[in-house]
């Protein structure tokens, strides 16, 4: 659930962003635009690298050589 807020603000950050970027173009861009794209591209960010970080997982590759050598660390002591 929190990971699809972070890409709902990352998405609404770029829009904003995408908005100054037109209206900087026709010399009328407003600096708070600017502001609360970057900003919201920037929270959306670190909230997802937050729910990265508590959800990474040991991956399954090579759990066999990894208990053989656990045992075989263990039977030598």
């Amino acid at each position: 659930m929190t990971a699809r807020f972070a890409l709902a603000l990352i998405l609404i950050g770029l829009i904003a962003l995408t908005v100054f970027v037109a209206t900087y173009m026709n010399q009328e861009g407003d600096v708070r635009s600017l502001l609360l794209g970057a900003s919201l591209c920037t929270l959306g960010l670190v909230i997802r690298r937050r729910v990265a970080r508590r959800e990474r997982t040991e991956t399954g590759r090579f759990r066999m050589l990894r208990r053989l050598s656990e045992r075989g660390e263990e039977d030598e002591n």
